[in-house]
């Protein structure tokens, strides 16, 4: 229950590089958890583990390391835990620090599968990602979109299979007004605040201009560097940078993809 409102304001209130298909069905998924918790329950296992980190681990496979990228990308992993389809971008952090610091690692591979998440946490995991000091490969055989491609060009290289879903690259946001059907079911709110743009998003009143203009340039701003990730070791055209989705073949021929493999292990090294 503690972590519906951080999950509500990521989902509505913040700049998002997410699959909106995946937005609708996280958005789906919220309401009915919320719902039935107005019912007191026990709490699970994963309710009872204090850092709710349990998930997908990092493997190592001889000289290789596998980095799983999983679930919707998070900036911390409790505010949506592995359990729930979550993915910390702190989590990442932590494995590509061990695997560095791991002489006997030669490869790092990540494996992507995840429609992108919040903004939180992207840039600066995909700056470490570009820094590594081994070799590093990404791969998806599922979905790799938004905030996940934005991680997987930092990548040496990326590879794909053939039916994976890959691309949506843009930047958007939520915000949710209700003052018309306030107004209509004779519903006010009065709201006592001080500085210009405080009430910014607020659900019982209508957006400005001017305050559509400020998040607009926002997600501009971030747009910028998303194409800017993308284009660090691979030169993608504009046109496939306005939010499309890929199946792997079409990834390759536009250079999102390096590569079609028929799985992960085809990128092992030798035995």
């Amino acid at each position: 229950m503690k972590r519906y409102p951080n999950c509500v304001h990521k989902l509505f209130y913040e700049p998002l590089i997410i699959t909106p298909s995946r937005h609708a069905a996280l958005c789906k998924v919220l309401e009915a958890r919320m719902a039935s918790d107005s019912v007191p329950q026990l709490p699970s296992q994963q309710d009872r583990d204090p850092d709710g980190l349990d998930g997908p681990q990092m493997q190592i496979v001889r000289a290789d390391c596998i980095i799983p990228v999983h679930g919707v990308l998070t900036n911390h992993a409790d505010d949506i835990p592995p359990s729930s389809c979550g993915c910390g971008c702190d989590v990442v952090s932590s494995m590509i620090k061990v695997a560095e610091a791991d002489d006997t690692i030669e490869t790092v591979l990540f494996d992507f599968r995840t429609p992108g998440g919040a903004v939180n946490g992207v840039p600066e995991l995909g700056s470490q990602i570009a820094r590594m000091h081994k070799n590093t490969i990404g791969f998806s055989d599922s979905e790799c979109c938004s905030g996940g491609i934005w991680l997987a060009m930092q990548c040496e290289q990326f590879f794909c299979t053939t039916s994976a879903t890959v691309g949506s690259i843009g930047v958007w946001c939520a915000y949710l007004d209700i003052s018309r059907q306030m107004a209509n079911e004779g519903v006010k709110m009065n709201a006592i605040s001080a500085g210009k743009f405080k009430l910014l998003g607020a659900y019982w009143r209508a957006m400005t201009d001017e305050e559509r203009a400020m998040l607009q340039a926002d997600v501009d701003r971030i747009y910028a560097q998303f194409e800017d990730a993308v284009g660090l070791h691979r030169e993608i055209s504009d046109e496939f940078m306005q939010g499309q989705v890929f199946d792997g073949e079409k990834a390759c021929e536009i250079g999102l993809c390096d590569g079609l493999v028929d799985g992960i292990g085809d990128l092992l090294g030798d035995e």
